[in-house]
């Protein structure tokens, strides 16, 4: 199926301009206060409310799949899939409570800036410290490559190829970087506070708009054309058996596990950046209510969809919005015009602030962790023209990754969900046990990791399994390990010192540790 060109060349330039300066008002405007009130500018480090701490976290999660990979997936996959991702919101506020709290009040003591920094508190291993970081480079080139294929993708549908999809690709991520190399951590969570509403509006928008054009504001008249024509999306495993008994399991787990909680720029929103218990309390409680509305949302395009083109590809299905606005083209053509650029600025907006989260973390991670903390380099420039070097230099290589041909976005990205479960069990035991040792958390990881690629590249394992035999590998590993080790009680007392100091300030309990 082909796409028409809604929109000419020109408008959408227009349109990304108009973003770009959106962009680079807030760099400007969180980099002029922070001078203000600071004296200095911190591109790293950031405490926010609630308001915004909820919202960073949601952009921060979403990502292009809300409009790009996740209709296409419930279009495939069945009501099935839609259910197995209902139950990631029900554990959140639980795994959240039993897991990112805890870092939450050991960060109070500490201030730390990457994901390893944590780890390394409990741990006191560099090894270990490379090894995460490893596994957040080799999860974070992918994704954010994704982020900007679909931007590019998105461009080039919206015009019938008058833009092309790979120069729209390259200036994303030039403004992406360059928005970053500006405001750091305060612009990105600002900005994803206004984005985040803006995309959930934008995307209850177009389901309104195609619902009452295509099936005159019936939902009960699409979910019954879909029954008559494709029976299979209401059972399991669905259209195309994916939803097995496995996956439910499986795709879940590594959801709530690193969707949630371990993807980098996810892992420092849950657990570094709220400004106080209360807000770190309401972020784990309307985050869920918050991805419900999404998910929902996107759940019901890829049914309107899959009613009124139920013939499409798989790779055509990561299009479903551009093709909806085609059809209404027929008899509206203003409508879907305005639909198209929704469409356009929500796959930005959505995007980027995705984007823009897990670059920001990554250049602290290569520059904190790796050449400051590891290679112990000493720069005669400041911190704040050292680390935007560095942004400069990765996202250059998430450009160069994102130009290659990808025909699936959401392959992307579920690998990267996937590979981060590898760190789940050195987290949780970490926090609990005080038996656990590095060797076993080295150990655990690298072979949890290792596990999860084979899985997806050898085994051909990957999207019925997930990261789950990684995961179990880990868990294992873990324990074995830790039982058959030992390291000096000293080197974890002053994590612990400061997880029990987090308890009686905040929680006025203490912590229950074996």
């Amino acid at each position: 199926m082909t796409t028409q060109g809604l929109l000419s060349g020109r408008t959408v330039w227009i349109v990304f301009a108009a973003y770009f300066l959106f962009l680079i008002a807030i760099a400007r405007y969180t980099t002029w206060k922070e001078k203000r009130d600071a004296g200095r500018v911190d591109l790293q480090g950031g405490r926010f409310k609630w308001p915004v701490m909820v919202m960073t976290y949601i952009a921060s999660c979403m990502s292009v799949w809300v409009f790009f990979a996740g209709p296409g997936a419930y279009y495939r996959y069945g009501l099935g899939y839609f259910f197995s991702e209902m139950c990631i919101y029900s554990m959140f506020p639980i795994i959240c409570y039993f897991t990112m709290t805890k870092v939450w009040l050991v960060n109070q003591q500490k201030h730390f800036t990457t994901p390893a920094d944590f780890f390394y508190c409990r741990y006191r291993s560099k090894a270990l410290t490379v090894i995460i970081d490893l596994v957040y480079i080799v999860c974070a080139v992918p994704f954010i490559s994704a982020v900007l294929v679909a931007g590019g993708r998105a461009a080039e549908v919206a015009t019938g190829g008058a833009v092309s999809s790979q120069t729209f690709t390259l200036i994303c991520g030039i403004i992406m970087t360059v928005f970053v190399m500006l405001g750091g951590v305060k612009s990105t969570a600002l900005a994803d506070a206004v984005q985040g509403w803006f995309f959930i509006l934008a995307l209850w928008a177009i389901i309104f708009v195609t619902l009452k054009v295509v099936f005159n504001g019936s939902l009960i008249e699409a979910f019954q054309t879909v029954r008559v024509q494709t029976p299979d999306w209401f059972s399991y495993p669905g259209p195309i058996g994916v939803c097995t008994y496995p996956s439910r399991v499986s795709y879940p787990l590594a959801c709530a596990f690193g969707y949630t909680l371990l993807l980098p720029q996810v892992f420092v929103r849950s657990g570094y950046y709220s400004a106080g218990l209360k807000d770190q309390r309401q972020m784990a409680f309307l985050a869920p209510f918050l991805q419900i509305i999404v998910w929902g949302g996107t759940m019901l395009i890829g049914l309107v969809a899959l009613a009124a083109m139920p013939d499409l590809t798989s790779s055509e299905t990561e299009l479903v919005i551009p093709y909806m606005c085609n059809i209404i083209a027929g008899t509206h053509g203003v409508l879907a015009q305005i639909l198209m650029i929704v469409f356009l600025i929500g796959v930005l907006a959505v995007g980027l602030s995705t984007a823009n989260a897990l670059l920001m973390v990554m250049s602290s991670i290569i520059y904190k962790d790796l050449l400051v903390g590891i290679g112990r380099c000493k720069f005669k420039a400041s911190e704040t023209s050292v680390v935007r070097v560095v942004i400069l230099l990765f996202g250059a290589v998430t450009v160069g990754v994102s130009l290659m041909h990808w025909e699936y976005v959401y392959n992307l990205m579920i690998f990267a969900d996937s590979l981060v479960e590898s760190l789940f069990p050195a987290l949780v035991f970490g926090i609990y046990c005080k038996w656990a040792t590095r060797k076993a958390a080295i150990v655990s990881i690298s072979a949890g990791a290792i596990v999860i690629c084979l899985t997806f590249f050898v085994w051909d394992l990957g999207y019925v399994w997930y990261g789950t035999i990684g995961l179990a590998t880990a868990l294992v590993l873990m324990y074995v390990v830790s039982k058959l080790t030992r390291d000096d009680p000293k080197d974890s007392d002053d994590f612990y010192e400061a997880l029990d100091s987090g308890h009686r300030r905040f929680m006025r309990i203490k912590a229950k540790i074996r």
